[in-house]
């Protein structure tokens, strides 16, 4: 699984978070009201129906992550403002798969951006075709409640069009590389894993180093970098790496809805 470089608030005390389902729907103790405006409805969280002045939300994203070297798959979603109360996300199909409602002292603050990923479970037990009946592509439409009181809306852009793995060249794994001259080299990504011609936007390395000694992980030495698509080789900076240490390496290949599919590897310095 991809190293997490996001820090979620996870305190139900503070917030309720219903997220995307790639089972059953899922469920929340609370009575809430229902999308509609109707009496409410136990069983989920929704959001309220707003009305008056009607904003855009400033970012929304919902991706595909396919990692090729553990072969696994999930979605992952961003929504950032400004500020709003509640939030919640439909599929084309109209059905409400993300709700989150910040509680007590959060819901005072309201929030101004969350991140999420999704389940990621092995290919065996939820392949690309099961992610694909269960989330269509299409727009999925955002409905929430700014921090003042205003409709927020827009849609986030979702598709199936998931590239192909980068083949690194070099290192290979578990290759021992000199301090000075490392260079990360992989092969042109040109087609979907579906083998469908493909506009790849960019790729992304990270070098993130193994054993550290932050229990949090808050400082833990990483080395992250997009490149254009047109790019596939990348020198690594002597002053990021450590003599005798190893490292996870991810290379990532992006396409323009912003899905991205990540070979793993790793490598030890001299």
């Amino acid at each position: 699984m991809r190293l997490k470089h996001f820090f979620m608030l996870t305190s139900i005390s503070l917030l309720i978070v219903a997220m995307l389902g790639v089972g059953s729907s899922g469920s929340a103790s609370a009575k809430t009201t229902a999308d509609d405006g109707g009496p409410p409805t136990s069983g989920r969280v929704a959001c309220k129906p707003a009305r008056g002045e009607t904003v855009t939300i400033a970012t929304a994203k919902l991706i595909i992550e396919y990692n090729s070297t553990d072969n696994d798959i999930g979605v992952h979603g961003a929504f950032d403002d400004r500020g709003w109360s509640e939030l919640c996300v439909y599929d084309p199909n109209g059905k409400q798969v993300l709700a989150v409602k910040p509680q007590a002292q959060l819901k005072d603050l309201t929030m101004g951006a969350i991140f999420f990923e999704s389940r990621e479970p092995p290919g065996a037990e939820f392949s690309f075709e099961d992610l694909k009946a269960k989330f269509p592509e299409g727009q999925y439409q955002v409905r929430g409640i700014t921090f003042d009181g205003k409709r927020l809306t827009g849609s986030a852009t979702f598709t199936h069009n998931v590239p192909a793995p980068p083949t690194v060249i070099s290192p290979l794994e578990g290759d021992v590389v000199s301090l000075t001259d490392l260079v990360i080299k992989w092969e042109d990504v040109t087609e979907t894993i579906d083998g469908e011609p493909i506009t790849i936007t960019g790729y992304e390395v990270i070098i993130v180093k193994i054993d550290h000694n932050d229990p949090h992980g808050f400082s833990r030495p990483i080395f992250d970098v997009h490149v254009p698509p047109d790019r596939n080789a990348l020198a690594v900076p002597v002053e990021f790496l450590e003599p005798g240490t190893e490292y996870e390496l991810e290379v990532l290949a992006l396409e323009e809805s912003g899905n991205q599919t990540i070979t793993v590897s790793s490598f030890t310095t001299e």
